[in-house]
């Protein structure tokens, strides 16, 4: 690796945070200002990346996650499918106490793929290459921020249309609730509906098109007297 990379990779290995934190933000600067593509064209680019994102400091990997996402919003020279693919690669191996870190990373990112390609939700026939599927699937730690980043998801993109928004989680939600059931996918998928439900009723306008949907989603709910409360509470507010 290029010597002014090592440097700056060396500082954040520093037991102070800010110190760590400013090597990261010093470390992307230097990238962008590097010609041509970032990735996966460089490997010395990819490289560095790829070791802030692996560090065991939550400064560092949460800086580098931020600092990811602003690159990818503010520039067309790293496209968003690789910074998910290397989010998502980072995910599945990262410490429980950095899972959530990376899952707002990649809800931002969806929300600026989603907004910025009208095709990108086509890609996601198959469920299983759809980003929160591969979330729910590798990490149980970051389920509850999982559910945030949804949340965020359809009050970030509703003013695009809410069937489109609508079309992109229905992969997602059908797997949750289908997903091998045990007692924590249960409570997962339950609690993700019910709040979708509730947030949803901020939005008279687009409410019933969620809430059908989402009475739809219920029949492949485990039988339940809890199920046949969630229905009756779903019709009620629809």
């Amino acid at each position: 690796m290029e010597s002014h990379y090592a440097a700056l990779l060396e500082k954040t290995r520093l037991p102070q945070p800010s110190f760590q934190r400013f090597a990261v933000v010093s470390i992307f600067r230097r990238l962008e200002s590097s010609p041509g593509a970032l990735v996966p064209a460089s490997t010395t680019c990819h490289e560095a990346i790829s070791q802030c994102l692996r560090s065991h400091s939550s400064a560092v990997v949460d800086q580098a996650v931020r600092e990811l996402c602003r690159l990818v919003a503010s520039s067309n020279r790293l496209p968003t499918s690789v910074a998910l693919i290397e989010l998502q690669s980072d995910l599945e191996g990262c410490e429980p106490h950095l899972a959530p870190v990376f899952v707002k990373g990649i809800g931002f990112l969806c929300s600026i793929a989603f907004r910025n390609n009208e095709s990108w939700v086509r890609h996601f026939d198959r469920v299983e290459l759809h980003p929160f599927v591969k979330v729910l699937s590798c990490c149980e730690e970051a389920q509850e921020e999982l559910i945030q980043q949804v949340l965020l998801f359809i009050v970030r993109n509703k003013s695009l249309g809410i069937n489109e928004v609508v079309r992109f989680l229905r992969p997602f939600i059908m797997f949750s609730v289908m997903w091998k059931p045990t007692s924590c996918t249960y409570f997962f998928s339950r609690n993700l509906i019910s709040e979708i439900a509730s947030l949803s009723c901020s939005f008279p306008l687009e409410a019933i098109i969620i809430l059908k949907f989402l009475t739809k989603c219920l029949k492949y709910f485990p039988s339940t007297n809890e199920k046949v409360a969630t229905l009756n509470f779903l019709l009620f507010i629809a």
